[in-house]
């Protein structure tokens, strides 16, 4: 068994000044994990990796399933990128270069993904799942290990279903980027964004179409599953499917959101200079000594962080949980972590409103899958972060017990909005697996 970590921050917040940056990040950390109820950002952590069924193929008469690992390359400039480049000529050299034109440089990231096919193997009806895991300290693909095992028990006979988790840009295999002009490894990341996660995902759609129709497996639809604060990545690659810009071809028709944040986190962005201020200061040496502190003592912290506010039940973390986590996080000389202060600068509160504007009454379903335990989190004081004073008289109070939800919004919005209640509390996947599976393969599989 393997398991993950998952990380909140508060929405409406400050930065403090008073406090020097190396304190205000480790006593801020604290802070970060207890207000998921504020539906802010999510952040995990990781595992070593394994998947025993991997490259293996079972049948039972017409029904299969088969299980694979693969490599895929994208190449992406980054939509932030601003990073400092080594120049591979001497600058005499590139004073008389005839080209004066300053040409954004492109990168290759190679990272596994997981392929899990399962049903009907001679129906023509092919739906492919698309699953975005959390980003944060050693989170990767890992994270659906569990969710594939149980997906693969289920007994599908109407049609062919094909699930994908992949390494997004930044973690676990994804965190060695390749000029691809000058051969060598960027050091640092620049920070990431919405756009370059979902350009990577429908990059991969469309890669694995080419693929399966080769294979004599044509795709019909497309469906997207995200967590938490990730949502904003599936939503905008069910924009660009929508608005025919993606590269993959097929129509996706679902989108299923499990542990969602609250409806502000969909329609209120954040100022795009506060969330590289943000970032600067994460990279810099408040990062290196935060990661240290989430990796000491073999992820002590990371163990009693994940076991207060991250799971209803401490014992479905399991026994690996931490040495995953720990494991993951060192991988590659722990360069993921730019993609998880990406996360914690606010890289994925930028707001859905295009995105939902797009969707409106176009027939693709959102819909939401929660959790039965409803336990809420502490919320201690923050040195690093200072919630804006809020007005809390009678009128404001009342205004926000009559707060729209996001699943009232979705449907009002032409988007169906439904919802499916699984054991767990925040890690869902991980925590119910098995009720995980029955209720998204209900959601898909019309």
């Amino acid at each position: 068994e393997e398991a993950r970590f998952r990380l909140v921050a508060t929405n409406r917040m400050v930065y403090n000044p008073c406090l020097p940056l190396t304190l205000h990040l480790l006593l801020s950390f604290v802070a970060y994990g207890a207000a998921f109820t504020s539906s802010v950002q999510t952040c995990r952590y990781h595992q070593n990796r394994r998947y025993s069924t991997l490259h293996s193929s079972t049948s039972d008469g017409a029904n299969e399933v088969v299980t694979k690992r693969s490599t895929s390359t994208f190449e992406t400039k980054f939509a932030n990128n601003r990073c400092k480049q080594e120049p591979n000529r001497k600058w005499l050299r590139k004073f008389l270069s005839r080209n004066s034109t300053k040409r954004t440089p492109s990168y290759r990231i190679a990272y596994d993904y997981d392929e899990l096919v399962i049903g009907n193997a001679a129906s023509e009806n092919t739906t492919a799942v698309m699953l975005v895991h959390p980003i944060g300290v050693g989170i990767g693909k890992w994270y659906y290990d569990r969710l594939l095992k149980s997906l693969a028990n289920e007994d599908v006979q109407s049609s062919r279903l094909v699930f994908i988790s992949s390494d997004l840009l930044g973690s676990f295999t994804a965190s060695s980027p390749i000029g691809s002009d000058s051969g060598q490894e960027l050091k640092k990341f620049p920070l990431l964004n919405i756009t370059d996660w979902a350009e990577q995902l429908e990059h991969l759609m469309s890669e694995y179409e080419r693929k399966s129709c080769k294979e004599g497996h044509e795709i019909r639809n497309w469906a997207i599953v995200a967590n938490g604060g990730c949502a904003p990545i599936a939503l905008k690659v069910a924009q660009s499917a929508v608005e025919k810009s993606a590269p993959f071809e097929k129509d996706l028709t679902n989108v299923v959101i499990s542990s969602p944040p609250r409806l502000p986190f969909f329609l209120e962005g954040t100022d795009p200079k506060r969330v590289q201020k943000s970032y600067r200061t994460l990279s810099g040496i408040a990062g290196k000594l935060f990661w240290k502190y989430a990796l000491r003592k073999d992820g002590k912290f990371i163990q009693t962080f994940s076991e207060r506010n991250l799971v209803g039940d401490p014992a479905s973390l399991g026994n690996h949980w931490t040495p995953n986590c720990v494991s993951a996080a060192r991988h590659l000389g722990g360069k993921s972590k730019y993609s998880t202060f990406a996360f914690l600068a606010g890289a994925l509160q930028d707001g859905c409103k295009d995105s939902l504007n797009s969707l409106k009454g176009t027939g693709v379903q959102i819909d939401f899958i929660r959790g039965t335990d409803r336990k809420q989190t502490r919320r201690p004081k923050s040195y690093f972060w200072k919630r804006k004073s809020s007005d809390k008289s009678a009128g404001a109070e009342a205004e926000l017990v009559k707060q729209e939800t996001v699943e009232e919004y979705i449907e009002r919005n032409g988007n169906r909005g439904g919802t499916s209640m699984i054991g767990g509390r925040i890690s869902l996947a991980w925590e119910d697996p098995k009720g995980y599976a029955r209720e998204l393969i209900k959601l898909i599989n019309y």
